[in-house]
């Protein structure tokens, strides 16, 4: 804990990034540091975000994931104040300009223009609105050019807009909304089932559980109550229709958030020995997720070689390894809601699926409804898969000189669709700009694209929103390249093993 007279200490850049090797966790924070070593294993959003932060300035990804009151907590850590560096800072002439949104696009989108696909305010609901916020922020983006301020000023002014419009708001009538839906939707589902007709019965449980899971995604970032106690309990409900905890949700989806799309600290693209994204994973990773290393062993050479074609029969198996994750994480993990109460609501769903199950007459149906509704939820993976996939990868944390924006558009994309599917999509088609304020209600991040996007367009990024069916084929695209790199990285390695072998000794020889 920090004094009064710790708050004048001044701390050297090189005291600071060493902290860690000392077996002190120190974070920075609008140029205060903070020791959240005795913080770790109670930090609501789980202790590997604190330790992946250790060193590091965390200023904005602070202002992401925490309501203003938190801030009134900080003093309490406080260790000093941390010397100041050169502030990064952006072009302002357009070759500049043309030469980082080069550098920034994707690798899929090399050779091809740029897709630009957002909302455009004529299409929305409240047009007049819309085109004067673009308005607003085009002309604030202008000013911040010839004020050559950074992007982390330039993020706080586009959150300082959708505060002032109250998007941060939740809509109360949006989710009661939804409540009703998905009640209707899972009494379908079981009159369906209790009547025999056992598809159209599993298509609409697996809706059901997408769609709630939705619900989840929000109060797991705080977005529905804005609160970590009440949407806690949101949490468990959740849990208590699809089976997926939200202990080991904050864990896992918490740290994909703070080093989205790194290869060994990423747990949403670690899925060894089954999928690979990247060639890297053809050599030993060690995940600081799993605390393990991955191997491209003898699955992963059977396996990865055909994953563009395996992709999606996986998705359709991949809730029941969550049900596994959740299990474990409940009995081995820490949980970061009451563990008893999660381990009742984890309980409920599974006996009310089989009750459910149990309705049905016959052994032949009863797995059809099972492996059916399981299929549907594929629908879910499928979509969380996009966001990030076909996009670059890197290797440990985030260089110190990279900014939070940078950071996580290099490592997201959007998809186009119209506003009647927003529902379908659950706020995912607009990952872009979820990942810059997690805390924003997913029913404000259509309107909120109208400003992250001219964001992204005067820092130089590129803003990627292919339709839903580009983004499954940019996917597909990036899981075929690297199954085409495994096929040759076994060539070479059987290649290699041969001219390692007696007989190569004897051929060679004789020769």
């Amino acid at each position: 804990m920090g004094s009064s007279q710790d708050n004048c200490v001044m701390i050297s850049q090189e005291q600071f990034s060493n902290s860690l090797a000392s077996g002190k966790h120190w974070i920075a924070i609008d140029g205060c540091v903070y020791d959240v070593s005795c913080w770790c294993q109670a930090h609501p959003g789980g202790k590997l975000v604190l330790l992946h932060s250790a060193g590091r300035d965390v200023s904005e990804a602070f202002e992401a994931y925490h309501p203003h009151w938190v801030r009134q907590r900080l003093p309490a850590f406080k260790v000093g104040q941390l010397e100041s560096e050169p502030s990064r800072s952006y072009p302002t002439t357009a070759d500049q300009h043309l030469s980082q949104l080069t550098q920034c696009a994707s690798p899929a989108s090399q050779g091809k223009e740029p897709s630009h696909d957002v909302p455009s305010a004529s299409s929305s609901p409240n047009a007049q609105d819309n085109k004067a916020d673009v308005e607003m922020i085009n002309g604030e983006a202008q000013q911040s050019r010839q004020q050559n301020l950074t992007a982390a000023d330039r993020l706080k002014r586009v959150q300082s807009a959708l505060e002032a419009q109250g998007l941060f708001h939740t809509s109360a009538a949006f989710y009661v909304k939804l409540a009703a839906c998905c009640a209707a939707c899972l009494a379908c589902s079981i009159w369906c089932t209790m009547q025999q007709h056992i598809v159209p019965g599993a298509l609409l449980l697996g809706l059901f559980w997408q769609q709630v899971a939705f619900v989840g995604h929000d109060a797991g970032h705080n977005a529905v109550a804005h609160s970590s106690k009440y949407d806690g309990y949101i949490g468990l409900v959740v849990n208590a229709c699809i089976g997926i905890g939200p202990s080991w949700w904050k864990v896992t989806h918490n740290v994909h958030h703070l080093v989205v799309n790194s290869l060994d600290c990423d747990p949403d693209i670690q899925f060894m020995p089954l999928l690979a994204i990247s060639p890297r994973f053809f050599h030993p990773v060690f995940s600081r997720y799993h605390n393990a290393v991955l191997h491209f062993d003898a699955a992963a050479s059977r396996l990865i070689p055909y994953q563009h074609f395996t992709f999606i029969p996986l998705l359709m198996l991949a809730k029941f390894g969550l049900y596994l994750q959740s299990v474990k994480q409940l009995t081995q993990g820490q949980c970061y809601i009451n563990r008893t109460c999660e381990t009742c609501t984890q309980i409920f769903f599974f006996a009310w699926n089989g009750v459910l199950l149990g309705c049905v007459q016959g052994w032949l149906p009863r797995l059809q409804l099972l492996l059916i509704s399981h299929a549907t939820f594929f629908v879910l993976h499928l979509q969380i898969c996009l966001s990030h996939f076909s996009q670059p990868t890197f290797e440990g944390l985030p260089e110190e000189n990279q900014d939070w924006v940078t950071t996580q558009v290099k490592g997201t994309m959007n998809w186009s669709c119209p506003v009647w599917l927003d529902w379908f999509h659950g706020g995912l088609q607009f990952q872009i700009e979820h990942h810059l304020f997690p805390a924003l209600p997913r029913h404000n991040l259509r309107k909120a694209s109208l400003l992250v996007h001219p964001l992204c367009r005067d820092l130089g990024l590129h803003y990627h929103s292919p339709s839903f069916f580009g983004a499954i084929q940019e996917t597909l695209a990036t899981l075929r390249k690297s199954a085409l790199a495994a096929r040759q990285f076994n060539a070479s390695r059987s290649f290699q093993a041969f001219t390692d072998s007696k007989a190569w000794e004897v051929i060679t020889t004789a020769g």
